[in-house]
């Protein structure tokens, strides 16, 4: 194994063992357990995404549009709690990115 993937093993050894990842598998186990809320949530998160990536549409309004027609499900025990570690994943992993983005001299030449 090169450096480069220790290196990589090391920091996804790192992740894992984060109080947010732990969390994460944690609320994702009690959400996993109810088939029905996991489908609802996939859905929310899906509509969520395809509505960011629209251009023809006011986002704030139909942002609040979905989160009144999803109101009830986020309502639910755990779902926020879900949502909530499942970002806060995202925002460390997106924190990771950008760090290495930001060190390493890698022009993209459209910035």
């Amino acid at each position: 194994m090169n450096y480069i993937d220790e290196k990589t093993e090391s920091l996804i050894y790192a992740v894992k063992e984060s109080a947010e990842y732990k969390e994460y598998q944690r609320m994702r186990e009690l959400i996993h357990s109810e088939p029905e809320k996991e489908r609802a949530i996939h859905e929310f998160r899906r509509r969520n995404f395809e509505l960011h990536r629209r251009r023809d549409v006011d986002l704030y309004s139909e942002m609040d549009r979905l989160e009144k027609e999803f109101a009830p499900l986020r309502a639910e025990p755990y779902v926020n709690e879900y949502l909530s570690a499942e970002l806060a994943v995202c925002r460390m992993v997106q924190r990771i990115n950008f760090r290495l983005m930001e060190e390493i001299e890698f022009d993209l030449g459209f910035e």
